[in-house]
C-alpha cells in the first residue's frame, strides 16, 4: 500500500464533508422531515465515521520517517499540541457547543460574536487544530503524518474561505470590518489597538 491510497481519502473525505456542508443539499433533507439540528448531528456522526478508515490506512502504511525523531522534536511536539488543545478548548467559550456538535438549539449561529480568543484570530478553532496537527507531526514525524497535517491545513484555509463568504452574506458590513481588522489565524499581539477599538 502507498500514499496514493491515504491522499486519495483525504480527498474524498474533503469532498463527501464539503458536498454534506452545502446549503442546497442541507435543505433537501430538511424538504425529507430532518430538522436543522438533527441533520448538524448527523453531519458530525458521519465526518467522525469517515475518519476511521483514513485512520487504518495510515496504520497500515510502512512507517517511513521524514527525519529522525528526537527529544526536543518530541517535546516541541507535545507543547504545540498542548497549545493547539488549550486554544480550542478556550475557543469553544464564545460558542455553543450544544448547537456545534448538533445537540441544541441552532438560533446562536445567528449572532455576531467577537468576544474571547475571536477578539485575536477570526477562526481559533483551526488555529488551535492546526497547531495540535503540526505538534502531532512533530512528535511523530512519518511520511503519513506529514501528508496528512498538509491535506487538513489546505482544506482549513480552503474552507475558512467558504465560510467567510457565508459569514459575509450573514452579517454584512459588520463582518467585513470584522475581517479588516482582526488576523485569520496568527494574533498580532505586536500591533497595539487604539482606544476606539
Amino acid at each position: 500500500m502507498n500514499y496514493f491510497w491515504l491522499i486519495l481519502s483525504w480527498i474524498f473525505y474533503f469532498t463527501i464533508h464539503s458536498v454534506f456542508a452545502l446549503n442546497i443539499i442541507k435543505k433537501n433533507f430538511y424538504k425529507l422531515g430532518l430538522t436543522p439540528i438533527r441533520y448538524r448531528l448527523m453531519y458530525n456522526i458521519f465526518a467522525i465515521v469517515l475518519l476511521f478508515p483514513i485512520i487504518m490506512i495510515s496504520i497500515l502504511l510502512e512507517p517511513v520517517y521524514v527525519y529522525p525523531a528526537s527529544t526536543l522534536s518530541k517535546f516541541v511536539g507535545l507543547i504545540l499540541s498542548a497549545m493547539g488543545i488549550a486554544i480550542a478548548k478556550m475557543a469553544f467559550k464564545s460558542y455553543d457547543t450544544k448547537a456545534f456538535l448538533g445537540l441544541g438549539s441552532l438560533e446562536s449561529e445567528n449572532k455576531f460574536r467577537t468576544d474571547g480568543l475571536l477578539k485575536y484570530v477570526r477562526h481559533p478553532l483551526y488555529a488551535g487544530t492546526i497547531l495540535v496537527l503540526i505538534g502531532y507531526f512533530l512528535f511523530n514525524p512519518k511520511m503519513s503524518s506529514l501528508i496528512s497535517t498538509f491535506m487538513m491545513i489546505i482544506y482549513f484555509i480552503i474552507g475558512i474561505q467558504f465560510e467567510e463568504s457565508k459569514l459575509v452574506k450573514i452579517f454584512g458590513a459588520k463582518y467585513i470590518l470584522y475581517r479588516k481588522k482582526t488576523p485569520m489565524l496568527i494574533p498580532r499581539f505586536w500591533i497595539k489597538k487604539s482606544p476606539a477599538d
